[in-house]
């Protein structure tokens, strides 16, 4: 089994790192090899369940790059807790963040199915059997994908997130694989090459465009992993690199794939309302309505922007109208 670096042309710029690595572990021949990286900086107080997660899949053949980029909290002494599985390999040294983290686990990777999963998400019982089975049932899909649920900081259940059915213009349009759900094929991400490092927010946004230029994701009906919300993650604190990096993504998508420009309007125009949502549930009336006249203005009214005035109402009242509109649409426009 050759790492991936060493295999395809487009990684070329990792070939470095692909020498005297350790063998994997293969306890079912029959069944594929899947590496996951897991890329770390400051987030001792969470990994040790990541790592737990993916090491009590009953899934066979199985490794695990942690890759950290020289954290000074508990992390390493977390991490020596898990020294003695030989499927866990940790590489610690100074990286360019998240998206060369993820590039440097991927470039020694052996096996057909890859994944990462964030230092503070998890994996539920049996989620790597079920995403290669989806990969084996549906040979045609690049990727497949699946249902999660987000939980506070303590790990802590608060709503289902249901994976919406696929297509190249539900990516641009914000409707993505929930990341920690996602495991690709092999092939596909040694076609389309690393991670670019230019991301910093929406990092699985591009990458998701991106794989889509190879072949259609396939979503799955199970809840495979959690998707933790905290004061520090990005998703909660950082809207406006979001947004700059969404608009950059989206165009960059219709560049790449013009069979799907006349729907440019309308997408841009959902990534506003999506923007309109946020500042909304951020208290920003302001730049809300600001966001939600730009909507307006490209293509009219969208459907996304029915849900902000339920966030400002939720916002008023301390309730939720919002969220569980959000989970019934999901359910409704997912099965």
């Amino acid at each position: 089994m050759n790492p991936l670096a060493a295999e395809y042309p487009a990684w070329a710029a990792y070939a470095s790192l692909t020498t005297n690595l350790p063998p994997p572990v293969i306890r079912d021949p029959a069944q594929p090899l899947v590496s996951i990286v897991v890329p770390s900086l400051n987030q001792g107080r969470y990994i040790g369940a990541t790592l737990s997660s993916i090491l009590a899949q009953t899934y066979p053949n199985l490794e695990v790059w942690v890759i950290d980029g020289g954290s000074s909290d508990e992390t390493h002494d977390v991490l020596r807790a898990f020294a003695g599985d030989e499927r866990v390999q940790v590489v610690v040294g100074k990286d360019a963040g998240q998206a060369d983290a993820i590039n440097r686990g991927w470039a020694r990777a052996r096996g057909a199915v890859l994944a990462w999963l964030n230092s503070d998400d998890t994996y539920l019982p049996g989620a790597i059997a079920t995403q290669v089975a989806a990969l084996q049932a549906h040979p045609s899909a690049v990727a497949v994908y699946a249902d999660a649920v987000y939980t506070n900081e303590q790990g802590r259940p608060l709503r289902a997130i249901a994976a919406r059915p696929y297509h190249p213009l539900a990516l641009l349009r914000l409707l993505i694989p929930m990341q920690p759900t996602v495991f690709a094929r092999r092939v596909a991400v040694g076609l389309a090459g690393p991670l670019d490092l230019r991301w910093r927010y929406a990092l699985d946004t591009a990458y998701w465009v991106r794989l889509a230029q190879f072949g259609p994701f396939h979503p799955t009906s199970a809840i495979v992993a959690t998707y933790r919300l905290h004061a520090a993650s990005k998703t909660v604190a950082q809207f406006a690199g979001f947004y700059r990096e969404w608009l950059r993504i989206a165009e960059e998508g219709f560049a790449a794939m013009p069979e799907l420009r006349p729907a440019r309007r309308a997408v841009l125009a959902d990534i506003y309302a999506a923007m309109a949502n946020l500042e909304a549930r951020n208290g920003s009336l302001r730049a809300a309505l600001r966001y939600a006249a730009y909507a307006l203005t490209l293509a009219g009214w969208r459907p996304r922007l029915a849900k902000t005035p339920l966030v400002l109402l939720d916002r008023l009242l301390g309730s939720d109208l919002a969220e569980r509109a959000g989970s019934w649409w999901g359910r409704r426009s997912g099965r």
